[in-house]
């Protein structure tokens, strides 16, 4: 029997555009999230900034994204940039109530950090209001879910473990189209960390690692934490052996991505995914990854990198990187973490989630 199509809507970024041009991991899931979707005939309508690139319907929730404002701080108080999110979120619940009362969504699906704002309004429209999980639930978040019996979809399964009782859809791993990363065989003499420079990404210890093996290493990526910076980082960039390159664009990463030895993901918080880690992957370049968060659900140590815990677990990964194929990664990336496969698992959310509802 033909299952019917869904009217579904996707709450997108209100930082920047779908796909960003820069550094944005959740605004890519967006992207081929709604492009996929709509492909499958669903009736899909994107609520996002304007500026954002869909084959769905696009409704703007704003002319500019809530990153691409200046907060000058002796002519405006610190929470600018808060407020302004929380006014866009606000603007976007009032978007979906006019879009809704034209016709009903039968699912919504939100990426928005703080989109728990919206459980209220999808009990007044009886929609269910899917949470996906680009953070991580505390403590006090759990109350309001119990409360909506909300359904949140995991991107790793370990994000599950803190609070077994919640309603988990089934876990979602991101995913990626292939064709933008294409297979590299033959890497140049380099390693290479994207991130987000911060304690928490532990950017310093690829640098130890790769200046205690004595290799070269490429660091790209905004600066989340000036201070972690000037002391962990920025010492010892040099332009040759460390160079830093700030934050880049779609084509650079991907060249970055083709041309490095092995990718050094060395975050200590619990990450709730890794998108950098399958793209790289998907260049066919091994990933020497800490073993916390989602990073263990990506790194299979041995065959496509290498799971570690410490600077010297990295050094000792980097002298062995030449044994993992590259062949192997790129495999590895294309039986799990694809955009198709990543867009069929949320058709299958979608219609589970709809079905409860009725």
């Amino acid at each position: 029997m033909k299952k019917k199509k869904l009217r579904i809507a996707i709450l997108g970024s209100v930082f920047i555009p779908c796909p960003p041009v820069k550094q944005g991991g959740t605004e890519w899931v967006v992207y081929y999230q709604a492009n996929g979707l709509h492909d499958l005939g669903h009736d899909v309508t994107l609520f996002a900034i304007q500026g954002s690139k869909t084959r769905a319907k696009l409704v703007p929730i704003a002319a500019k994204g809530a990153s691409q404002y200046d907060v000058v701080l002796s002519k405006m108080e610190s929470s600018r940039k808060l407020r302004l999110e929380m006014s866009y979120i606000a603007r976007a619940g009032e978007l979906i109530l006019q879009e809704a009362k034209k016709k009903k969504f039968d699912v919504i699906f939100n990426h928005i950090r703080g989109g728990e704002t919206m459980l209220p309004l999808a009990r007044t429209l009886k929609t269910p209001l899917v949470t996906v999980m680009h953070l991580p639930v505390f403590a006090e978040q759990v109350p309001i879910y119990k409360e909506y019996n909300a359904p949140l979809t995991p991107i790793a399964n370990h994000q599950k473990k803190p609070f077994p009782r919640l309603r988990y859809t089934k876990t979602v791993y991101n995913g990626i189209d292939p064709k933008k990363f294409p297979f590299s065989a033959k890497p140049k003499d380099y390693f290479l960390c994207i991130t987000t420079i911060g304690e928490h990404k532990n950017t310093g210890a690829a640098v130890d690692a790769c200046r205690k093996a004595g290799v070269p290493l490429i660091i790209a990526g905004k600066i989340r934490d000036k201070e972690y910076y000037e002391t962990k980082v920025k010492p010892f960039v040099d332009g040759k052996r460390i160079q830093y390159l700030g934050e880049i664009g779609f084509d650079e990463k991907v060249k970055l991505y083709q041309g490095a030895r092995g990718f050094i993901f060395p975050t200590i918080w619990p990450e709730p995914f890794g998108l950098v880690a399958i793209e790289a992957l998907a260049c066919g370049t091994p990933v020497i990854g800490w073993k916390s968060g989602g990073v263990p659900e990506i790194v299979e140590h041995g065959k496509n990198g290498y799971l570690v815990s410490s600077v010297d677990g990295i050094v000792s990964g980097i002298k062995a990187i030449d044994q993992i194929s590259r062949k192997d990664a790129r495999a590895s990336f294309e039986k799990k973490f694809t955009s198709d496969i990543m867009v069929n698992n949320y058709e299958t959310v979608a219609y589970q989630v709809a079905k409860r509802a009725l």
